[in-house]
């Protein structure tokens, strides 16, 4: 039995509601759940030695903060250091802007209102005096002018709201963050439903051949479906990297295998073969490099190999 020691660092407020799971990364059987201490370290005595899917959840936080597989040593005690991102708890109010003071803007309007009043008493035939005339043209002015103050005060140049742009921000952040892990997360199940599709046609083959899969044959078969099921958490390219090279492999291994069996030609036609051969040309044909072109691709192979031998979600 090994010892594993964790160290989260980077955002200590949220350390307190931390909890940490360990996964088997294949079964994702829950191994152990341990609570960090408020400096952020956590001890795990008596673990096996081996790879674990850890993740990180905190009870503010509907996704996990954080998750990452990681390798306990056979010797001595692991020791393993998780930096947080502090934007994960992000949710900042939206910031009070202080309203514009119009009070000299409404004095300025009243005295420009108490110079023209005079001016709204003339009669009929009586003479506009040039000074009168230019009372009423500079009330006009300082009007304007009041007015453009009073503008700006309420509506800044481009009718923009500060406060407003760095929420709305914040939020698209936090909503990509959210669609970038919900589609992580969907991209690795369908990965297990792949491989675990891959798996049961392997097997279905390897029974209609009289091979035991628990043979050297069979594992060999086998065993290049478990590594694909042992890079599900990889990014898009690696992942993809992969099953296009056990595609591959398992293209060169059936051809192998339908040589040996040339003199069956009802092999060759039967149902296992030709969708382990189906699942095998989708494999090679795997070349995404996003999440979102990954679940185009399964959804693809869904259409065209259905759930035989997949796990139903």
């Amino acid at each position: 039995m090994s010892e594993l020691t964790l160290g989260i660092l980077g955002f200590p407020a949220a350390n307190r509601e931390l909890t940490v799971e360990l996964r088997d990364p294949l079964t994702q059987n829950l191994v152990r759940t341990v609570t960090p201490f408020l400096d952020g370290t956590a001890r795990v005595p008596n673990i096996e030695p081996g790879l674990y899917q850890m993740t990180v959840r905190h009870p503010n936080v509907v996704l996990p903060v954080l998750q990452r597989p990681i390798r306990v040593l056979p010797v001595g005690d692991t020791k393993v250091s998780l930096l947080l991102d502090p934007s994960k708890f992000r949710n900042t109010p939206i910031e009070d802007i202080p309203e514009a003071n119009l009070g000299p803007i409404n004095d300025a309007v009243k005295s420009i209102a108490e110079t023209v009043t005079p001016l709204a008493a003339k009669k009929p035939g009586e003479a506009i005096l040039a000074q009168d005339w230019n009372a009423m043209g500079s009330a006009v002015r300082d009007l304007a002018n009041t007015l453009g103050q009073m503008v700006q005060l309420v509506s800044p140049t481009g009718h923009n709201h500060p406060e407003l742009e760095k929420k709305i921000n914040e939020m698209s952040d936090n909503f990509q963050q959210l669609v970038d892990t919900l589609s992580s997360s969907l991209a690795e199940l369908q990965r297990q439903i792949q491989a675990d599709r891959l798996q049961s046609h392997v097997k279905d083959v390897l029974d209609q051949a009289g091979i035991d899969p628990a043979s050297a044959r069979g594992k060999d078969f086998l065993g290049l479906v478990d590594d694909i099921k042992a890079h599900v958490t990889d990014p898009p390219t690696v992942y993809g990297r992969t099953v296009r090279n056990a595609g591959v492999q398992l293209e060169t291994k059936l051809g192998q295998l339908l040589d040996e069996k040339k003199n069956d030609p009802q092999f060759a036609t039967s149902a296992s073969v030709v969708k382990l051969s189906t699942a095998v040309d989708l494999a090679k044909d795997q070349r995404t490099t996003s999440y979102g072109a990954e679940l185009d691709h399964q959804r693809k192979a869904q259409r065209i190999l259905g759930n035989s031998g997949a796990r139903q979600i």
